[in-house]
């Protein structure tokens, strides 16, 4: 085997010469903890921070919409396996100090931390992943279908444990997308979550019978729902974690609160354990207007999530206004990697409308139609770029000019084509379907994390109901609205496409799932194995068979051609309709330091995780600059 990106970066000290947080070190001293050395691992992974060494304390400012922006989960729990670099170019060792992967791209051999311990003091070893894995995995009462990046060839992984630091994992054929996975969806709640307190709700180690019991006098109809909901960072405060931050007032509570971890594994170049903050507050607000007007006011530290991009001109207005240094804050701005785009149901279940959303000509119509321009000055203040969603310059497949496609504001050849369709205009100038019938159909929008703004989608549907075609736009709940489209019963859906790294998350790209939103009964039928949904087109099984593809070769430069084969055939087809990459704007507090100068923000990097949470610190002298 050969050693593929090498080992931790090591530190080695004098027995007490590791430091630690004050509130820590209280602790240690009321005898509730033990010493610092005895909580660490006996080689901590060593974060070096992005600008200085932190201060030790503070509270870590931060709103809350729904049960997703605690982020322990996903973006504000990001420890993995392996984990991106501060870029997203290359491979470090994460949970594993060091790793190996044979020269077939088939096994993968990780060597955990000695002495690695959870949230409560327990051991972190290979045990916790032979548990998830055969226990959770495996186990069918738990899980239906073991998640498709865990398979290769239509055969799951094998794990096996040869000792207590040990795992290795062994696939059918070839994963040379693998390492690039586990820094995405290598996490705890997917690889290793702890066996010692999560084997008293599994029914292979408690009497089914009682736990059933349990489960039903808790609300839940089954020892499944039960289990996930005990192995959710989120909502239950009593599951051990490795995270940095671990919850102790879950969501919704008005002020949701995480706290440090005192057995948390990583310190700074001097010893320093880490996180430098002592803990994250959310202070709960339902509405995503008084979100931004609470962020205006300067009610957070850090924060991009839910932050409305529209608003930035207010931001920038209201950034020094307050009379409370702690309250005053920078807007950083960022061009974002992801680009808002509406889905066109490639499998519509209209069997009347299902012809015309399949051909091309109808798609570029409606792209041609939208004034991308226009939206940017008048959205997003002329800092979007025009897109039609498909590649950006942060992604390591683009082509230069693969994303300007079919995105001229051309209303004239829109309407053209849509002639050339037969779709006539009748009574009003409202265009009829090619067989004579209404054309009304519904854009589906729903208030996402991105914070896209409504005046965003009533002013694509204004630009289609001037080419004749009668669109409402129709505003639904979150869950409800994916609910939908996984259904396939949202023909025109306004959301956003994966922009770094889509090829970890295929379905964006490939109908591989029915969260392939494009075509959600193509991605149904892969994902069931033929027993649900509907067999894809040559077409679109083409995508499929080169993503799989681009997952099993070892090589880089092969995924990479590969990749833009994928990207220039959407490019041509234009099967969504992309808008704009909008501006990312990050609220951050005039006291809030170790923020890198260009931040990445997107879902497979976990933004900001990537970056290492576990070193922003608060500046108490900051609060007077």
């Amino acid at each position: 085997m050969r050693n593929v990106v090498h080992f931790a970066i090591l530190l080695l000290l004098l027995p007490g010469a590791y430091q630690e947080a004050p509130i820590l070190a209280a602790r240690v001293k009321r005898g509730e903890l033990p010493v610092v050395e005895q909580r660490l691992p006996e080689r901590p992974a060593v974060v070096q921070p992005v600008k200085s060494i932190g201060q030790y304390g503070g509270t870590w400012r931060r709103l809350a919409k729904a049960k997703g922006d605690m982020g322990l989960n996903s973006r504000l729990g990001y420890e993995t396996l392996l984990h991106w670099n501060r870029t997203a170019t290359a491979v470090l060792p994460g949970i594993a100090e060091r790793w190996e992967m044979s020269d077939d791209a088939t096994t993968f051999t990780f060597h955990l931390r000695k002495g690695m311990k959870w949230s409560d003091g327990h051991p972190f070893t290979s045990e916790d992943f032979y548990f998830t894995h055969h226990h959770r995995t495996l186990d069918k009462e738990l899980t239906d279908v073991p998640a498709p990046w865990l398979v290769i060839g239509g055969k799951v992984v094998k794990l096996k444990t040869p000792d207590k630091y040990t795992v290795v994992m062994r696939f059918s054929e070839p994963y040379g997308l693998f390492p690039e996975m586990l820094c995405y969806r290598g996490s705890m709640l997917a690889l290793c979550l702890p066996k010692h307190y999560m084997k008293q709700f599994h029914p292979s180690y408690a009497d089914r019978a009682k736990l059933l019991a349990e489960a039903k006098e808790a609300g839940f109809v089954n020892i499944r729902s039960y289990f996930g909901i005990k192995a959710n960072l989120e909502e239950n405060p009593q599951l051990p974690s490795i995270n940095p931050f671990v919850c102790k007032t879950p969501f919704p509570a008005p002020r949701c609160l995480a706290v440090r971890n005192p057995y948390y594994w990583k310190v700074d170049p001097q010893g320093r354990q880490l996180p430098y903050i002592d803990e994250i507050s959310y202070v709960t607000v339902f509405d995503v207007n008084v979100l931004n007007m609470k962020a205006m006011n300067g009610d957070v530290d850090f924060q991009a999530r839910q932050i409305n991009a529209a608003n930035y001109t207010l931001f920038m207005e209201s950034r020094t206004k307050a009379h409370d240094p702690k309250k005053q804050y920078r807007v950083h701005l960022d061009s974002s990697p992801t680009s808002v785009c509406i889905y066109i149901n490639q499998h519509s279940r209209d069997e009347r409308l299902r012809p015309l959303l399949k051909n091309r000509d109808f798609r570029r119509a409606l792209s041609l139609a939208v004034n991308r321009d226009e939206i940017n000055d008048m959205v997003f203040s002329g800092l979007g770029v025009p897109t039609n969603a498909v590649g950006n310059p942060y992604d390591w497949c683009y082509i230069e000019g693969m994303d300007q496609q079919n995105i001229e504001y051309d209303p004239k050849r829109a309407n053209e084509l849509l002639d050339e369709l037969g779709m006539k205009r009748g009574l009003g100038g409202w265009r009829r379907m090619p067989d004579g019938s209404p054309f009304h159909q519904l854009l589906h929008v729903f208030p996402s994390e991105a914070g896209s703004s409504e005046d965003l989608w009533l002013l694509i549907s204004e630009y289609w109901r001037e080419l004749g075609l009668r669109f409402i736009v129709k505003h639904e709940d979150g869950a409800l609205s994916s609910m939908q489209v996984i259904a396939g019963n949202s023909d025109f859906w306004a959301y956003a496409i994966a922009g770094v790294h889509w090829e970890l998350d295929g379905l964006w790209f490939a109908p591989i799932s029915p969260s392939s939103y494009y075509a959600p009964l193509y991605g149904r039928y892969y994902y069931s194995q033929g027993k649900a949904g509907v067999p894809p087109p040559p077409e679109h099984q083409q995508l499929v068979d080169w993503y799989h593809e681009m997952k099993s070769t070892p090589s880089r430069e092969h995924r990479k051609k590969i990749g833009q084969q994928v990207l220039q055939r959407w490019a041509e087809r234009c099967y969504i309709i992309g808008v704009i990459r909008p501006p990312e704007v990050f609220i951050i507090s005039k006291r809030f330091r170790n923020v890198p100068d260009r931040i990445i923000q997107d879902y497979r990097l976990m933004s900001p995780g990537y970056i290492g949470i576990e070193q922003f610190y608060i500046d108490s002298a900051g609060e007077n600059h």
